[in-house]
């Protein structure tokens, strides 16, 4: 299985069919409707603005984007409060044809309860806002809790002003000498405190008020505005404080009611499912070519399936042309894959980097046995495998998971399988927690084996690649250029490869020698100069320390697994070194879940981050051509429920 292909649908058709066709074609969700106004002469396109039947469905898309708008607000606000089944464990409600009929009908209804829940929203803004104001103010009179005069009383008599003020703690005692000094008729009553400042109340006479004024400017004293407040300090906290109760209420009562509008909640997120799958068709409909008596549609759609388009057609009218052309070279070709149910898995990896190109090479069945084998070696512990399998087994079983979701966890899965082949061949159970001999080796006491283990892969790897680039020159009618840029080079690395093994030393020289000279003889091909193709030829060989720093990079392979092994030894040995007594044994237990936890997790992220990094710069970087764009047909996307019959 490989890149699907696509075919480009051309169907003409009387404008009276327009609607019942999109969808009809909606409902297949195999059609990409290609955006063809952009193709119009400049004159077609000004008759098409004005268009009316067009100008109202813009307009029509905006009243449902209003709708859609209003709707997720209310869902949104409703969510929280809502006790209907999780969807990601028993999925998406089915709603059948009658049962929207009937919503639909009822949409004054719905609307009246949609204008309620924005009533409770703006209500619990309001009563946030006003908590807010109080719990300022509460903080701002608690430094004054000691006054007992009402504020309102703050101020002058006849001869006294009574002032509230705020003293830097380091300025108070300079503060009185000061005024002591100057004989001033002040009193200060420290009421409260804070880190850096006093909270107090100043009487003097009114007699020295431009003295009392120099000295405040001179201690940095702040006169305190109490902003219209009446009554003591610790009366109005109380009554504040009572207020705030009085605000929980009123929130308690807006959740019970929020909590008795699931009913409405369904109704919204229904009529949100609806209006979004009638947006993606009218907004579709603005793709076409249209007169006033009939439409031009072009589509992207799998080769493989445009009998069962023509068919499904030909069911709805019989006052329809359609035709199939095959995509031209300057085409934007969607790209949809296909693979195994095993392949499937691991495309999330490559969607990740980026789709192919349309016109190249699907990497995923080349990609996905490697990613499975190097994910395992870099995590191996059988123990942590079974961990694994089971906990996505389970989450696949058990939870709705739908799109790149199910795929990661699939993926998860699979690598938890071969995470527990490569712990039953390395010896890890939990580190060395469980005692079981390995099957092969011991990386802990082997570490050679496994880095040799490690290249062989890597070179295995490396070499796919090259060949499957010179399977895309021979596919292109290239086989010249096959031979000469991949061909070669798997010859000299064949031969450099084959100096590591003693019997073939004395034919790897010969093996090398005739790459080496084939490459400089070919590389410099594209230039003229006979001098720059000899330099260019010679120049090529140095490629050779890209490869063998690709083939480094595989030593990660036995680094991640060494760290896996190494840590989780390191939490038995604590575990056990505290065990011994009943606490001890709890705390051991402890330490083997909380380390053996920790250490699985953070070991599984290693691994899949660095087994993609090899298939992204050491493999995809031989022989992928990516920048694809994803199919996108024209079907019935919901949100929240199952729209069946529409």
């Amino acid at each position: 299985m490989a890149i699907v292909k696509m075919e480009k649908m051309h169907l003409l058709a009387l404008k009276s069919e327009q609607s019942k066709l999109m969808q009809t074609l909606q409902k297949t969700g195999i059609v990409e409707v290609i955006d063809i106004t952009g193709d119009k002469k400049e004159e077609e396109k000004q008759g098409h603005k004005e268009d009316r039947i067009r100008d109202e469905i813009a307009k029509e898309l905006a009243e449902l984007e209003t709708k859609l708008n209003n709707l997720k607000l209310g869902i949104d606000f409703l969510k929280p409060y809502s006790k209907s089944p999780n969807p990601l464990i028993y999925g998406k409600p089915d709603v059948k044809k009658d049962e929207l009929s009937k919503i639909l009908s009822n949409e004054t209804k719905i609307a009246e309860s949609l204008q309620r829940v924005f009533d409770l929203d703006k209500k619990i803004a309001q009563l946030k806002s006003e908590e807010s104001k109080i719990l300022n103010q509460i903080d701002f009179l608690i430094p004054w809790q000691g006054l007992d005069i009402p504020l309102e009383q703050l101020g002058n008599t006849d001869r006294t002003a009574f002032v509230a003020v705020v003293i830097p703690r380091k300025s108070k005692d300079k503060l009185e000498e000061k005024a002591k000094e100057s004989q001033l008729p002040l009193d200060i009553k420290v009421i409260g405190e804070k880190r850096d400042d006093l909270y107090a109340l100043i009487v003097y006479h009114r007699g020295c008020n431009e003295d009392v004024q120099s000295l405040f400017k001179e201690f940095s004293v702040t006169i305190q505005d109490f902003m219209g407040l009446k009554g003591t300090p610790n009366d109005i906290i109380e009554q504040s404080k009572r207020r705030l109760s009085d605000i929980q209420k009123e929130r308690e009562d807006i959740k019970t009611q929020a909590q008795g509008m699931n009913q409405d909640l369904f109704n919204f997120e229904v009529l949100y499912d609806y209006y979004m799958v009638e947006k993606d068709r009218k907004t579709n409909t603005l793709k076409l070519f249209d007169t006033d008596k009939s439409f031009y549609l072009q589509a992207w759609l799998p080769k493989e399936r445009k009998s069962y388009i023509t068919d499904t057609i030909s069911k709805i009218t019989d006052m329809v042309y359609v035709e199939f052309t095959e995509p031209e070279e300057n085409d934007d070709i969607p790209v949809l894959l296909s693979n195994s149910k095993l392949v499937e898995p691991f495309e999330v990896i490559t969607e990740l980097y980026s789709l192919p190109d349309p016109r190249g090479i699907d990497p995923n069945p080349y990609m996905a046995p490697f990613y499975w084998l190097f994910f395992g070696m870099m995590l191996s512990d059988a123990g942590y495998g079974i961990i694994l399998s089971l906990f996505t087994a389970v989450a696949l079983l058990k939870f709705k998971l739908e799109g790149s979701g199910r795929k990661f966890v699939s993926m998860f899965f699979l690598c938890g399988i071969s995470t527990i082949i490569w712990g039953a061949i390395f010896g890890g159970w939990f580190g060395d927690l469980i005692k079981i001999k390995p099957l092969w080796i011991n990386p802990l006491d082997n570490p050679m084996s496994v880095l040799i283990l490690s290249f062989i892969l890597g070179i295995i790897q490396i070499f796919t690649g090259i060949i499957l680039n010179g399977y895309k020159n021979i596919r292109a009618g290239n086989t010249a250029d096959a031979i000469m840029d991949q061909g070669l080079w798997l010859v000299l690395l064949t031969g450099l490869l084959m100096f590591a093994i003693q019997p073939l030393a004395g034919i790897a020289k010969y093996v090398a020698l005739f790459g080496a000279i084939g490459l400089i003889l070919t590389q410099g091909r594209a230039q003229k100069n006979p001098i720059m193709k000899l330099a260019s030829g010679v120049m090529s060989l140095y490629s050779v320390t890209g490869y063998l720093s690709d083939l480094l990079s595989y030593s990660r392979l036995l680094a991640l697994g060494l760290t896996t092994g190494v840590i989780a030894t390191v939490i038995n040995t604590m575990a056990k070194t505290v065990g011994g007594s009943a606490i001890g044994f709890v705390v051991m237990i402890l330490i083997l879940l909380g380390g053996h936890v920790f250490n699985i997790l953070i070991n599984i992220l290693g691994a899949y981050v660095h087994s993609s990094r090899l298939q992204y710069i050491e493999f995809f970087s031989k022989f992928y051509d990516s920048g694809g764009r994803a199919f996108d047909p024209l079907r019935i996307k919901t949100t929240y429920v199952k729209l069946e019959d529409l």
